[in-house]
């Protein structure tokens, strides 16, 4: 047994102790006692026997640790606290036989040191330090707990998966073996102990592994090259460490080359590989090609092949370009465009062939040496130009539908195709493909600019085409004039035919039609429309200052000039409710020109403001605008007014306001009142411009045209009041007008008489008061509309947008000749939560209107809505109620009633075979209530049935009239045999004993 033990905090400590004897043997040695060492006393620390006496700081923590080979006297600890701490104690085996010569058992004792940090685990690695390579990772822990072994975890940084490990304890030590596959060549390990009670520990190692490089390899899909064809070289570097991706070369440079690199056989290889597009020729034929790869920190491989061409049929020195494809007509002829070159000087008589592309064999399609041409190119193919220029071109005429998608290549060389090998080689890709069409394409016409009305434009139309001897032919319909023909080369085989014609625009042109005719006979059309344009001018405003006084009309006039009758511009102007005439001039063949006139009027608000007008085009619009000078009228001063007749006239005092507003189209009524000492009135009052005209007198002829029927005194003279009214207010009616009178043959004028009428083209827009911010559904609201007007004679009416329960309307004057009318209405709130519009209108005199909207917040609808139809909910539901109780009563009387009826007899057995001289009778007549339908089931059956209990049938049953109308019919039917009354449609009496009154049935 040792003499000292350490004990981790929290864990538990098994004390290791054996025991053997030579004499004096123990009489029970597998009875074992611990105790705590003391001078004068044996407080126990384990007894199996007696755990009552063992003292508390180890009662219920300690137990013997049994062993296979006996003599042993192990003592656990479990949980180790601090109490522990310094705690020496001593075994003895069998204490209850102590004799003289038995062992001194405390002599032998232990001391627990209890420690709160655990030992730091022990990390080893062995094997191959290689990347890639597998080693071997223990760790390592001692501890004094093998009962109960710390757990160990391992964290390896970079890695890529978890390695696979166990753990092995030995006695007192704990090792976690793992196996781990070397990623990166700078790792780190982590190992993590964690001991019973939770106290951990954790150590750190690094280690350094050595990255592997493996042979360059280099491939290709074929050990041979065909010289002028492009493949594929690929070198590949293998390594194991990724930073040591290395830089490829190739000895052919100027070659496109591409890289990648990728992780390969697992998590620890890495190729990096070079891919060489290399396009050889016959010069590089066994030279070698070589790859180099440069690593990290300057390793350098090598690997190298030879190269074995292989040369290409075209490698003979010479090349030609034909296109891919031409498109002919059927029944024309095509040009095929061919050019040759010779790296040295073209040969002399060099013959030129054409074949065509098939799989095997060389079919022949034309043959400067005199050989058999196919069947469907024969005597229809010739050459065009001189081989001796480098021309390869091939004209075929008369195009059929059988050539079309055919293949064809030349062939410029001075010996034959089939005396070269031409393995790995393909004509397809160097083949021109015919393509014939049936039906010539549409030619195409394009527009020179846009056509304009009255100027001078252009149409080309055209179309391409491959026969330049026999070329198609073009012609413009639709527009005057004649066309100027072109031709052009467009490309090799393709030439263009261009018509062009030039025509003075009219509005009437819609459009242009071309036509091609082709020598074989086909024909094609295109159309286009011109979309004539009929242009216009910039709009022009008459002045661009507009001084005026308020309220005075001012003659405004916008002019634009446009071409096309139909191109009628529409001109607005940006203030409304204003007169405007429009006048439409035509100034030539296609031109004409639109005056709008604006009879402006304005107010002091409009100063600084711009009038605009718009023409509006279909095509567009114009603008202009003129800047308002509005100034405010001044009364000019009082002095005697020369009016024919009235010169030596007397001077009274009136009283008039110097200016008032009114609405054209509406009515004015100028408020006059004069004084006069005099007891005799007034024989006669006349109103009259300031500079002269008389604007109401009571002989009509006297008044001027303008004012005729227009004016009367609305004032009774004789009362001192002499108010005109002016109706149907024009624009340029505002005066200043004076007032006059006669009494007799004297003549009167009057201080402060005249008044100037300012002119308003919009009415005043109504005011809305009494709206609050919030109103619940259904409530009574009272809401107001005021306006001011000018015409107390026609003042304005006023409308709602909402019905009203009661409305008021009252008129009060503000000052002198202003009155203003309100309109009280109360209406109730309608349903429905939200912002509603409540408009009034106030319709003026003259058939103008001003509009108000206010903004009306409806709250509470679902409370309107069930004190609504609560009252009359309850009434009706009470009514149904009563109307099922009452049907109710009528259906069980109707079922006893039934009941008490007699039943009728049971049917024939065999009632459908009647005798065969006689007629079949016809079926009952099909009732249609559905209560009759139903009640079959109520009907006798073959047998006579017993009566059925008082148990009550379904509520169609109850409501059956047939039920017992049967019964009653049926009473006396057994004196006869065989025979159902229910079928019978010649009897004209049955004959019944019943006191119950008979239902009728139909006779059919």
């Amino acid at each position: 047994m040792p003499s000292r033990i350490e004990a981790l905090l929290g864990s538990c400590v098994v004390i290791p102790c054996t025991f053997d004897y030579y004499y004096y043997p123990p009489r029970r040695p597998d009875r074992v006692v611990w105790y705590q060492f003391a001078k004068h006393s044996y407080p126990k620390v384990y007894d199996s026997w007696y755990s009552s006496e063992v003292i508390s700081i180890f009662r219920g923590k300690t137990s013997l640790v049994s062993s296979q080979y006996g003599k042993t006297c192990s003592l656990e600890i479990y949980p180790v606290t601090w109490r522990h701490h310094r705690q020496t104690i001593y075994p003895w085996v069998d204490p209850e036989n102590v004799g003289r010569y038995t062992h001194r058992f405390w002599d032998k004792t232990v001391t627990i040191h209890v420690e709160d940090r655990a030992n730091t685990p022990e990390i080893m690695i062995s094997g191959n330090m290689k990347v890639g390579e597998s080693v071997t990772v223990q760790c390592s822990v001692d501890h004094t707990c093998p009962s109960y072994p710390p757990t160990l975890s391992l964290s390896i940084s970079s890695l890529s998966y978890r390695p696979q490990s166990r753990i092995v304890t030995r006695g007192t030590r704990t090792t976690l073996v793992s196996t781990v596959v070397i990623e990166r060549d700078h790792q780190s390990v982590e190992c993590t102990v964690k001991h019973l009670g939770g106290i951990t520990a954790r150590a750190t190692k690094t280690f350094n592994a050595e990255c592997s490089f493996f042979p360059l390899t280099i491939s290709s899909p074929s050990s041979e090259f065909l010289e002028g064809i492009e493949s594929k070289v690929t070198c590949t570097a293998s390594y194991t460490c990724s930073r040591h991706n290395p830089v490829i070369t190739w000895s052919y440079s100027g070659m496109p080359v591409s890289t990648e690199t990728r992780r390969v056989g697992g998590r620890t290889m890495w190729n990096t590989i070079s891919t060489l597009s290399l396009k050889t020729s016959s010069n590089d034929h066994g030279r070698s090609l070589w790859c180099t790869a440069k690593f990290y920190q300057g390793q350098t491989q090598q690997k190298s092949i030879t190269l074995y061409v292989k040369r290409s049929m075209f490698s003979l020195g010479w090349t030609f370009s034909t296109p891919k494809s031409i498109t002919g007509l059927k029944g024309s002829c095509l040009i095929i465009p061919c050019k040759f070159t010779y790296t040295n000087a073209i040969p002399p008589n060099l013959k030129l062939i054409w074949y065509l592309y098939q799989d095997s064999g060389y079919p022949t399609v034309f043959d400067q040496r005199g050989g058999t041409v196919v069947s469907q190119f024969s005597g229809k193919t010739s050459s065009v130009g001189s081989t001796a220029d480098g021309n390869c071109s091939l004209q075929i005429n008369s195009l059929e539908l059988s050539q079309n998608l055919a293949r064809l290549y030349p062939w410029i060389d001075k010996n034959a195709i089939t005396s070269y090998h031409s393995r790995g080689h393909s004509f397809y890709e160097k083949t021109t493909q015919l393509l014939v069409s049936e039906h010539a394409k549409n030619p195409q016409i394009s527009i020179n600019g846009i056509p304009r009305v009255g100027e001078q434009s252009s149409v080309s139309c055209n179309v391409e085409h491959t026969c330049f001897s026999a070329p198609p032919t073009l012609s413009i319909a639709g527009i005057p004039g004649t066309g100027t023909i072109k031709d052009s080369l467009v490309s090799d085989g393709i030439w263009k035919r261009t018509i062009e014609q030039t025509w003075n625009v009219e509005e009437e042109d819609r459009s242009v039609t071309c036509t091609v005719s082709y020598p074989s006979g086909q024909k094609a059309t295109g159309q286009q429309p011109l979309n004539v344009e009929c242009p216009y001018e910039d709009i022009t405003i008459s002045e661009k200052l507009i001084s005026a006084t308020e309220g005075v009309a001012k003659s405004v006039i916008c002019s634009v000039s446009y071409k096309c009758k139909k191109n009628i511009p529409h001109i607005d102007w940006n203030y409304e409710d204003m007169q405007s005439t429009i006048k439409i001039v035509k100034l030539s063949k296609h031109s004409y020109s639109m005056e709008s006139n604006l009879t402006f009027i304005g107010g002091l608000d409009d100063d600084g403001k711009s009038l605009m007008c718009t023409a509006q085009f279909s095509s567009g619009k114009t603008s202009d605008s003129a800047l308002l000078n509005i100034t405010k009228y001044v009364k000019p001063p009082d002095a005697h007014y020369k009016i024919h007749g009235f010169d030596t006239a007397h001077r009274l005092a009136a009283d008039v306001p110097f200016r008032l507003s009114a609405l054209t189209r509406s009515c004015v009524v100028i408020p006059c009142t004069f004084w006069d000492s005099e007891q005799i009135p007034m024989t006669r009052g006349i109103w009259a411009k300031r500079d002269g005209g008389i604007v109401f007198h009571n002989g009509r002829t006297q008044v001027m045209h303008h004012f005729r029927d227009r004016t009367k005194i609305v004032g009774d003279l004789s009362e001192r009041n002499c108010s005109l009214e002016i109706d149907d207010i024009k624009p340029f009616d505002n005066g200043p007008f004076c007032f006059h009178s006669e009494r007799g043959n004297e003549k009167y004028t009057f201080n402060n008489s005249c008044v100037f009428i300012v002119m308003k083209a919009s009415p005043e827009k109504p005011e809305i008061t009494g709206v609050p911010a919030e109103v619940d559904a259904g409530s009574a609201l009272t809401v107001s509309c005021s306006v001011t007007h000018t015409c107390p004679s026609h003042s304005p009416e006023f409308s709602w947008s909402v019905p009203h329960i009661s409305s008021a309307v009252s008129d009060s004057l503000i000052s002198g000749g202003i009155w203003q009318r309100t309109s009280i209405i109360n209406f109730i709130v309608a349903p429905g939560d939200g912002v509603k519009n409540l408009t009034c209108t106030a319709s003026f005199w003259g058939e103008k209107k001003g509009v108000t909207t206010a903004a009306l917040t409806v709250t509470g609808t679902l409370k309107y809505k069930m004190r609504t139809y609560a009252p009359a909910f309850v009434p009706v539901t009470l009514l149904l109620l009563i109307l099922v109780a009452v049907l109710g009563v009528f259906i069980y009387r109707k079922r006893k009633e039934a009941e008490n009826q007699p039943r009728p007899p049971p049917r024939p057995e065999k009632r459908r075979n009647l005798p065969e001289d006689r007629e079949k009778p016809p079926r009952p007549e099909k009732r249609g209530s559905i209560w009759s339908r139903l009640s079959r089931r109520n009907l006798p059956g073959d047998r006579e049935k017993p009566p059925r209990p008082e148990k009550r049938g379904s509520i169609w049953s109850r409501l059956s009239r047939r039920a017992a109308g049967d019964r009653g019919g049926w009473q006396n039917s057994r004196q006869t045999t065989d025979v159902s009354v229910s079928y019978l449609n010649n009897s004209s009496t049955v004959v019944m004993q019943s006191s119950k009154p008979l239902y009728s049935y139909p006779n059919n």
